[in-house]
């Protein structure tokens, strides 16, 4: 049976490390241990900078010997870098784990495998349990508060997911659990429920969040995929990111991609996007530093790049996208909801 991720949550201080530290090889990234220094009066036996997920970057730390000398535990404190960094450090040397987000972006912390971009192109690597998964709601708090609005973005995923699941089933028999479904789609439901605690980043909004995306993990631990949250909207974004050589602030980026394909999909895109603007998801932050062009491109690349990188069944792959659909597309996400529609 799968192990529930939140049996690994301790919500408390990150004072907690203290004793650890001497022991340890931190993997930080540098804003997260500006921000952590006050609590930690202790300094760790390595200290390394997670700058990039790609596999020579992360292999080069790896090979980085003095690094791990008298090391006997690996911390991640960080984002989304910091931490799929320690992860997969921790995996390949076998050394305990504990994982500190310093923000809520993105599920990383609580998901068994690394992301590793190869060629450009992100995969998942490994499979390695924490021994903690410290959460503390005042340094998270110390991270802009859009950061950890957007980490929403992997629960609102679950809208377009769950669409191109059915499809699946229905068009090729892949197997499909209504009943994992329909307590995905409950998720959605909580969100939507407590969206003003994610917009105030209060305590209550920290904890909704970190226990949403463990449940969320959860459901596609008992699923055996990643049906249940991802579908057509991250693999637009993997293929965004490949053609653009870029990575994106995953949260706000797989909404901005959701909310393209949830009105590609024919699939409640109003209704999605309403929640995400309850959550304040930045999501048109993204498409400004994107580009109209570059998404729409990706949007017309995205089929190609699901089958060469053989990605499930989804809606890119249900009938050819012309390029004036994803240009509407866009163009819809770009334009703001009137005011009547926020409320």
């Amino acid at each position: 049976m799968p192990v529930h991720p939140l049996q690994w949550v301790r919500f408390e201080s990150v004072t907690c490390l203290n004793p650890l530290l001497e022991a340890s090889l931190l993997v930080v990234d540098p804003q997260a241990w500006f921000a952590a220094r006050p609590w930690l009066t202790a300094n760790p036996r390595s200290l390394a900078r997670a700058e990039s997920l790609d596999a020579r970057a992360l292999d080069a730390l790896l090979n980085t010997r003095e690094a791990f000398d008298g090391v006997a535990r690996m911390i991640g404190l960080g984002g989304g870098t910091a931490i799929d960094t320690a992860k997969y450090l921790a995996w390949r040397t076998g050394l305990p784990l504990i994982l500190v987000p310093s923000a809520l972006t993105v599920d990383a912390p609580f998901t068994d495998s690394a992301a590793v971009r190869r060629d450009g192109r992100i995969h998942y690597t490994g499979q390695v349990t924490p021994e903690a998964i410290i959460v503390d709601a005042d340094l998270i708090r110390t991270a802009p508060a859009h950061l950890n609005r957007g980490g929403v973005g992997d629960i609102l995923s679950i809208h377009t997911a769950l669409h191109d699941w059915r499809l699946a089933h229905a068009r090729t028999g892949e197997p499909y659990d209504a009943a994992i479904a329909q307590q995905s789609a409950a998720l959605l439901e909580r969100l939507r429920e407590h969206s003003r605690e994610i917009y105030a980043v209060s305590d209550a909004g920290v904890r909704l969040l970190t226990e949403l995306f463990c449940e969320e993990v959860y459901l596609c631990l008992q699923a055996g995929s990643s049906r249940p949250e991802e579908g057509s909207e991250h693999h637009l974004l993997y293929t965004l990111e490949y053609l653009t050589g870029r990575a994106y602030l995953h949260g706000a980026a797989v909404t901005l991609c959701a909310l393209v394909m949830a009105h590609l999909q024919g699939n409640a895109p109003d209704e999605l996007r309403t929640l995400a603007d309850a959550c304040g998801v930045e999501y048109r932050a993204i498409l400004a530093e994107v580009g109209e062009d570059a998404l729409v491109a990706a949007v017309l690349r995205a089929p190609d790049y699901a089958r060469e990188e053989g990605l499930p069944y989804t809606a890119l792959t249900e009938t050819p996208i012309t390029p004036a659909r994803a240009r509407e597309a866009v163009a819809w996400v770009a334009t703001p909801l009137p005011p009547q529609q926020l409320q």
